[in-house]
């Protein structure tokens, strides 16, 4: 048997796994993901300098961009395997060059370790999330429900819950500004303090307001949140706040429309100075029988394909209306069809989380 070659081995080693998505994702999402990290430290640029300049200004505030985001020890190891190369270069000295280059990789190396301990911590942090998420009954009282929650990047800042307390059935949805593990750490304390509260309020509105007082204590300034939560009844009626979050998707079947569910309220974190609470508006209606209606994140209607398009309101309603005769798990699946298809190869921009509720008789059980 012929031997194969030594350097193609090597080659096939490191392609084995490679194809064109990889190199496609590395060029188009991650290299963007890349120079968005960096873009807060680059300075705008001066308009009055020409194109070359302005370039080269560019290019060396991306690398001082790059250089202090190393840690003191790694920016120096990094500068004298710079300087090797170019001392190894200059004087044709390969002792210098392969010394360069062992300091790159062994910094290389430390960065990789880093990166994989880190994104371990982040597994970790997903599996618990998804965790947190309800796993409930298809069926409510009176109502189906189905939910759909996609973070945008391991974890997310999207919270939603169905909880029964009260002899009621109560949905929550919120959204901390921001995404990843921040706004997931927020998240988990809003959750932690909802359940607090329901052990000792039963009404949505005082819930609410309970909830701004605990959680705005410790909330760093540049984060907020938005948050509905209704409480559905026996019968079938459900209250409902809203504090600064999307109004939720009533569609009326008997009347063939869409009924706004605009009620006021503020986000939380802001300094409203008593406007909180005065402007909390309480909504109680109670829909008919295969009404339904959707409570989601501005994930949903933001969503952005690669020209930056959101997909909007108008194309999630008429999807709604399109299957309002469905099941609500196929609603939910229609939605996520429309999600998909709009974005296309794009990245996701915004976490996405929704919860539809759909009446399913107008009797109780």
């Amino acid at each position: 048997m012929q031997q194969q070659n030594p350097i193609k081995r090597i080659f096939d080693l490191y392609t084995s796994d490679l194809s064109y998505q990889e190199i496609e994702r590395l060029i188009k999402r991650e290299a963007n993901e890349v120079y968005e990290f960096f873009k807060s430290d680059i300075p705008k640029p001066d308009k009055s300098r020409n194109k070359f300049v302005r370039g080269l200004i560019f290019i060396r505030s991306l690398f001082n961009a790059f250089i202090m985001k190393l840690t003191p020890a790694r920016r120096i190891f990094y500068l004298i395997s710079i300087f090797f190369f170019g001392i190894g270069y200059l004087e044709y000295n390969t002792l210098y060059i392969w010394s360069g280059f062992i300091i790159l990789n062994l910094l290389l190396a430390f960065e990789l370790a880093d990166k994989l301990l880190a994104k371990n911590e982040l597994d970790i942090a997903k599996k618990i999330q998804f965790d947190l998420i309800p796993k409930h009954k298809a069926e409510i009282g009176q109502y189906e429900t189905a939910s759909h929650y996609e973070p945008a990047r391991e974890v997310g800042g999207d919270y939603f819950d169905i909880i029964e307390a009260h002899d009621k059935t109560y949905i929550v949805i919120g959204d901390i500004s921001g995404k990843g593990m921040a706004a997931a750490l927020y998240m988990t304390r809003v959750q932690a303090i909802i359940y607090f509260l329901l052990d000792n309020y039963s009404d949505v509105k005082e819930i609410l307001i309970k909830l701004k007082k605990y959680f705005s204590q410790k909330l760093r300034k540049e984060f907020f949140l938005t948050i509905t939560i209704a409480s559905i009844e026996k019968d079938g009626a459900i209250n409902l706040v809203r504090a600064g979050h999307p109004p939720p998707f009533h569609y009326d079947a008997s009347n063939n429309e869409f009924r706004e569910i605009n009620t006021c309220g503020i986000g939380i974190g802001f300094n409203d100075y008593g406007v909180f609470e005065k402007t909390l508006e309480l909504y109680t209606f109670k829909p008919g029988e295969g009404d339904t209606i959707v409570f989601y994140t501005d994930g949903l209607t933001e969503t952005m394909n690669k020209y930056k398009i959101m997909l909007g309101e108008k194309r999630v309603k008429k999807t709604i209306e399109t299957n309002a005769n469905k099941s609500a798990e196929d609603i939910k699946k229609s939605l996520v069809r429309l999600i998909n298809y709009h974005r296309g190869e794009a990245a996701q921009n915004d976490d996405v989380t929704f919860v539809v509720l759909k009446r399913i008789s107008a009797q109780s059980k």
